[in-house]
């Protein structure tokens, strides 16, 4: 009986650690989107300002 409430608060606690990891890699791709989307637009701008200039 011991072995099996341990084995409960293990598998809770590595299940908590996992949606923690989880919770933070999702809140980071807002992030991630906005930078490449800022990138592209900065490529593109200075593409676009190469070709104006010749």
């Amino acid at each position: 009986m011991d072995s099996a409430i341990l084995w409960l608060l293990g598998a809770s606690g590595v299940l908590a650690v996992a949606l923690f990891v989880i919770k933070g890699l999702l809140d980071q791709v807002p992030d991630i989107a906005d930078s490449w989307h800022r990138a592209k637009h900065a490529v593109r701008g200075q593409n676009r300002s190469d070709g104006d200039d010749s």
